[in-house]
């Protein structure tokens, strides 16, 4: 579990990268992106803009 975790967070910080058209700065003690609010934002599951039909319901 934890592999994937950090294999899907490296996806992730890619995405957001190349949609943000900038470099990141990741911590990976707090996973947070460092003085970025804007890309951390983007990581969080809420905040990605998916369509209705494309998200995770909260409760299954």
């Amino acid at each position: 579990m934890e592999e994937g975790h950090i294999s899907c967070t490296l996806v992730h910080l890619a995405n957001v990268s190349y949609r943000l058209g900038r470099t990141l700065n990741f911590d990976p003690k707090t996973e947070q992106v460092i003085g970025d609010d804007e890309a951390n934002r983007m990581l969080r599951d809420a905040d990605r803009g998916y369509r209705p039909n494309f998200t995770i319901p909260d409760h299954v």
